[in-house]
């Protein structure tokens, strides 16, 4: 484990720790370029990715240009533009202040303004479309799934890639399959070395297949192997050579296994090293004749069946039992459900499946939610959002807010006796810490840990680091009364380390160094700035690749 030596405190003047940028330009002629269509469709222009999320908070800053010592001319720039900004000093920020709505049963804030939700996701990557797995594009994603726009979403993209994904390992397990069956092919087929061996040998496969187009091929051949056996041996029957078995008699038997399986049986067909065959699926049987067996496909469809559902054409003849649209068990899926005495289903049911969705008109029902700590510090940092109260429709006031969260972070939430090592306040401070330090943050309860960083955001590349959150009882206070913090087992760091290391992301223990209790009475400023987060990175050594 490598320690991170600097300490760095959580403080409250957010404005100045807030990652600064450069304000984008607004002339985009020279990057933007125009999608080439083949057919008569009107040119549209596609916003590179960087322009579209040029802010990395829903607030805009003006910073002076840099001075270089060396470059007296970067001397005037800097003194000209704090001049201008003397002279036309820049508007207040946050210009827009946006609206979300608390939510008591999924203890988050929802944001229901479409306009609200692309401006927090696009500035800072704030909180997840309850209907998406990250990003609130669910309208969008019905648009494409109806026809209306022939844009794609991250969703639909991921999915394509996935069944091609599938699709190249079942191909490739194919190939691997057949090439198994032609090396078996080639290493069972042995020389003869003499007249009694070949003999022995078993008929090609070659010197049966015009058994398989008539019954008259058969018996010729056979007539002719038990003429040739007669006048070589005397006997008609073609005893056996050296204990061997006549080929008259393999002959015939493969004749009747062939002929079988014309008349709708599987039979195992002999190799040339005596070995049965793999059995063959039959394409037209009697259902008292047939055997069972299993042909995967390629396709995964899905398991459910309905009875009330129509009939599929394609699959008139499976291999679980149904031959030409009728079942093993005795059931056509045609039937009618009244047949099998099961209900008949409603009439709104077919009406609902035989009305068109084109018909229907498409409603945006989606809605960003957002943390605990998304909310606050949206709220206190940067003062971009208001937080109204469902009953009375009042905003809550920073303060309040403060102490809400902090109650609702308890399972079950609680009302009093809140403790400094709280849930909200251990995992605001980190949140807060690497905010401040120009990390996208965001939960990370799908690696199993308390937040993600991203460099930039997950629209341009995945996560670096995964943080888990964890108190440190470094004060004297707690060290007389013996608090210790939880108690983690090397077999629970060895699984979260080697989850992390499997998903190419850096495993990073934020500890929160808790104060001693302090007066509920102070507001959110100065119980924050009581506290202080250390970083320690784990990393996996491996002694065969880490020798350096």
């Amino acid at each position: 484990m490598a320690d991170t030596p600097n300490t760095v405190s959580v403080t409250s003047n957010l404005h100045e720790t807030v990652p600064v940028s450069v304000e984008s330009t607004t002339s985009t002629s020279s990057q933007v370029k125009e999608v080439k269509t083949t057919n008569h469709r009107p040119n549209h222009k596609k916003v590179p990715l960087h322009q579209i999320y040029a802010l990395p908070a829903p607030i805009r800053t003006f910073p002076l240009p840099s001075f270089y010592p060396n470059n007296p001319i970067s001397l005037f720039h800097a003194v000209y533009a704090w001049v201008s900004q003397l002279v036309y000093p820049p508007p207040s920020e946050p210009a827009v202040i946006h609206q979300g709505i608390w939510s008591p049963e999924t203890r988050s804030v929802h944001i229901k303004d479409p306009k609200s939700i692309r401006a927090l996701w696009e500035q800072g990557f704030f909180g997840k479309g309850n209907y998406s797995r990250s990003e609130p594009n669910w309208f969008k994603r019905e648009q494409a799934r109806r026809g209306e726009h022939g844009g794609n979403v991250a969703e639909n993209v991921t999915t394509q890639r996935r069944e091609e994904r599938k699709m190249m390992k079942w191909d490739r397990a194919r190939k691997e399959q057949e090439a198994i069956e032609r090396t078996k092919l080639l290493e069972a087929w042995v020389a003869p070395v003499g007249p009694m061996e070949l003999l022995a040998l078993p008929n090609s496969l070659d010197d049966l297949k015009p058994a398989f187009s008539s019954s008259l091929a058969i018996g010729s051949a056979q007539d002719s192997i038990t003429d040739g056996l007669e006048s070589v041996n005397g006997t008609p029957n073609g005893p056996t050579l050296n204990g061997a078995t006549s080929p008259s008699s393999n002959g015939t038997a493969r004749a009747h296994e062939i002929s079988s399986t014309e008349n709708g049986t599987v039979s195992a067909l002999p190799e040339s090293n005596g070995h049965p065959s793999r059995p063959r699926t039959p394409t037209g049987a009697s259902n008292s004749k047939r055997r069972k067996s299993v042909r995967f496909s390629p396709t995964v469809e899905s398991a459910t069946f309905k009875l009330s559902d129509p009939p599929n054409p394609h699959h008139s003849a499976q291999s679980n039992g149904s031959i030409d649209g009728n079942l093993a068990n005795g059931v056509s899926p045609v039937s009618r459900p009244t047949e099998l005495g099961l209900p008949e289903p409603l009439d709104n049911t077919r009406n609902s499946r035989s009305r068109p969705e084109s018909d229907t008109q498409l409603v945006d029902k989606e809605h960003l939610q957002l943390c605990l700590e998304e909310t606050f510090y949206l709220v206190f940092a940067l003062g971009a959002l208001a937080v109204l109260d469902p009953v009375t429709s009042k905003p809550f006031t920073a303060s309040e807010l403060f102490t809400l969260c902090r109650q609702t972070s308890y399972i079950p939430p609680r009302l009093t006796d809140l403790q400094p090592d709280d849930p909200f306040l251990m995992h605001y401070a980190a949140y807060h810490h690497f905010r401040s330090l120009g990390w996208v943050t965001r939960p990370g309860i799908k690696f199993g840990v308390d937040w993600m960083l991203y460099n930039k955001g997950p629209v341009f590349s995945h996560a670096e680091f995964a943080v888990i959150v964890l108190p440190a009882y470094t004060n004297h206070w707690w060290k007389i009364r013996g608090r210790q913090p939880p108690h983690r087992s090397w077999h629970w760091l060895h699984t979260i380390n080697r989850v992390q290391t499997t998903a190419l992301k850096t495993l990073v223990l934020a500890y929160v160094d808790i104060p001693p209790p302090f007066d509920e009475s102070l507001g959110a400023t100065e119980i924050l700035k009581r506290y202080k987060v250390r970083e320690f990175i784990v990393k996996r050594w491996l002694s065969n690749r880490n020798r350096d």
